[in-house]
């Protein structure tokens, strides 16, 4: 996959300097090049060659906190009624991008080298100023040589770049003819400070300091001068001392703000923290010489590391002291109480697993992270009849999901459900871009849905409307 990107790449380097003479007029930026439902499309259509190229997240608790947090400053943004996928990158860099369409990804490493969450809320307002100001597209019809499908195959060799992979990624466009492409990706200093701008005021209206914009940028130029590679968000995202003079200038006009630590990044930071450590024991080291008790949030968060590390490395015993303790000191945080879970589920011990889980969907009726734990719960015990009726309603939300299609055709499998397994199978492949595949378990499906006439159109619609989404000429 990664191969026929870039050489796809490579070819419309060579073929680009022709085309831009050929080209009609293009008008007015703001719509020639697509129109919004179009733009809505050609970024799901992207999303889909993404996921099948570059590593992505599936940890429910930190998919969940993502979207409430890209969710809460959309609402503040000049975004209309925004309809947005939000995925997380399994990497370590900093990086973050957004594509038309309402796509915004967010590599583990934003957060894991963010000291605050308004530093992380600073990089998605500026990452939705780019989608609300509609600058990918805006500065390929400014170049006045950009058609759809060249900006779709732009759009494929951002997907091999995002991850920061040597091999496919930025390294491989860095060839004398990708590289004309690779320049194409930056964006322009005006795009920059207008996104610095229009994403520091959403900062604002959403509640939250907009001097944690300056600050991260001037951490980001700090790493630069340091290593011999800038990070990757620097790549696509230019960051020079007159942008953050600028933001920093901005930012001190607002009016004061006072700094709060947010108990959930520091959470969400050491849980992925946690997960990142090749070697579980590395990571129950690592918490040890961090967690010396006490009740501030970042003590909290360490204690939280402390127990997702003992789980991994399957001290039990010890996770749930630790867990304890944390639900002595915060009875009512939820988020411990799924800790609790995950390391009942990891310890097989099914039944407790899922007594808790179920008293907090009591309380939080239809929780995404809660759903998915006790689901996967129920297929260990043996009861994936039950899963796949939990996982039902949750489809019927966000059928975009990946992970959870990918979750309900193991339960429909298990349970003999054979046509709505297929059917799930094939909304796995295609969200992942084998088209092809997914083509066939959709056939299968059907074979098996014949005597259910209601089933079986939908499932004709469905293989229709796949073949039309792939075949789109944008």
């Amino acid at each position: 996959m990664k191969r026929v990107f870039l050489s796809a790449i490579i070819w419309l380097a060579g073929v680009l300097p022709a085309m831009a003479n050929d080209l009609p007029d293009l008008g007015d930026p703001s719509v020639a090049l697509l129109s919004a439902d179009q733009e809505h499309r050609l970024g799901r259509a992207w999303l889909r060659q993404l996921r099948g190229t570059v590593p992505l997240l599936t940890d429910p608790l930190v998919q969940e906190y993502a979207e409430h947090l890209v969710y809460r400053l959309a609402s503040h943004s000049d975004l209309e009624e925004p309809d947005l996928a939000i995925v997380v990158v399994n990497a370590r860099e900093i990086n973050a991008f957004a594509v038309p369409g309402g796509v915004i990804g967010l590599n583990a490493g934003l957060f894991l080298n963010a000291g605050t969450e308004d530093e992380v809320a600073a990089v998605v307002a500026h990452e939705i100023a780019h989608v609300s100001q509609h600058h990918f597209l805006r500065r390929y019809a400014d170049a006045q040589r950009m058609n759809r499908a060249v900006l779709a195959a732009m759009l494929a060799s951002l997907a091999v770049a995002i991850a920061g992979e040597a091999d496919a990624g930025m390294a491989g466009l860095a060839a004398t003819q990708a590289a004309a492409i690779q320049q194409q990706l930056a964006y322009s200093r005006h795009h920059e400070r207008e996104a610095d701008r229009v994403g520091m005021q959403t900062l604002q209206e959403a509640g939250m300091d907009p001097t944690a914009m300056p600050r991260f940028f001037e951490k980001m130029l700090r790493e630069q001068s340091s290593l011999s590679n800038a990070p990757e968000f620097m790549l696509t995202h230019p960051v020079t001392e007159s942008r953050i003079s600028d933001s920093r200038a901005r930012a001190l006009q607002a009016p004061p703000h006072r700094l709060t630590a947010s108990r959930y990044f520091q959470l969400i930071r050491a849980r992925l923290l946690a997960g990142f450590y090749r070697e579980p024991a590395d990571a129950v080291n690592y918490f040890v010489h961090q967690d010396h008790g006490g009740a501030t949030v970042i003590q909290h968060a360490n204690a939280y590391g402390l127990a997702i590390a003992y789980t991994r490395n399957k001290q039990f015993r010890q996770a749930l002291a630790v867990i304890e303790r944390l639900q002595q000191a915060a009875p009512d945080e939820q988020w411990y109480r799924l800790a609790r879970a995950e390391t009942l589920l990891a310890m097989e011990d099914y039944e407790r697993a899922i007594r808790e889980l179920r008293a907090i969907l009591e309380v939080m009726p239809g929780n995404y992270t809660a759903s998915i734990i006790l689901a996967r719960t129920q297929l260990a015990a043996g009861a994936p009849g039950e899963a796949a009726d939990l996982l039902t309603p949750l489809l019927e939300k966000r059928p975009w999901d990946a992970s959870l299609w990918q979750l309900a055709a193991d339960a429909w499998g298990k349970s003999e459900r054979l046509a709505q397994a297929h059917h799930a199978r094939a909304e796995v492949l295609f969200l992942h871009g084998s088209n092809d595949k997914a083509y066939d378990q959709m056939r299968y499906a059907m074979k098996l849905s014949k005597q259910n006439f209601a089933r079986h159109s939908r499932l004709k619609a469905r293989l229709r409307e796949m073949e039309a989404l792939a075949e789109e000429d944008f």
